[in-house]
């Protein structure tokens, strides 16, 4: 009767006890896959900050079982959604600017930032329907270097970690878009 019990039993014990240890192991697999490609996305361009790499691509659990389409995908998105968000700030920030100087500036970069939202979400149509012409990711970088050096004249930028973050998400796009047409010639 114990035999019996053990036979079944003990096949429960070891499911549950995997089942325990899983999430874990993936999660852990799933941080070196992001860090490898990271550390590869810096050999590309060594502008791009590996700590930021992996920390974004960390925050979408879906990029630690993807492949590079699908971390092209979700750098893309994250930009995006740094695009919009940046354009609602500075939309706020008009809305209370005092000085002249300061309006055309945030002018100058709602200008790079709108168009920085529409060129992404062309850019992740591309990409969905595998059209991967990432021409438009430099524009995007001009975009927002046109937004810093809006503020050379003054004060400082007002913007320079949301300058920061989209320069870093599109660079990283860059070069898994790199990646991932090199991958599909071969």
């Amino acid at each position: 009767m114990t035999t019996k019990l053990l036979v079944f039993v003990l096949p429960l014990l070891c499911l549950v006890f995997v089942s325990l240890q899983t999430p874990q192991v993936a999660n852990a697999h799933g941080i070196s896959y992001i860090n490898k490609i990271c550390q590869r996305a810096t050999r590309f361009n060594p502008a791009i900050k590996l700590d930021y790499c992996a920390t974004s691509l960390q925050t979408v659990p879906k990029s630690y079982t993807t492949e590079i389409a699908g971390l092209l995908k979700i750098t893309t998105d994250l930009a995006l959604q740094n695009a919009s968000s940046t354009s609602g700030l500075i939309k706020k920030l008009n809305f209370v600017a005092c000085e002249d100087l300061t309006k055309d500036q945030l002018n100058t970069c709602l200008n790079a930032y709108t168009s920085a939202v529409s060129f992404l979400q062309e850019v992740a149509q591309a990409f969905a329907a595998k059209k991967y012409d990432g021409a438009k990711l430099g524009t995007i970088l001009d975009g927002a270097a046109q937004c810093e050096k809006a503020f050379e004249k003054g004060n400082g930028s007002l913007l320079a970690d949301e300058n920061s973050n989209l320069r870093q998400l599109v660079t990283i796009a860059q070069a898994l878009h790199r990646f991932s047409t090199k991958h599909k010639k071969h």
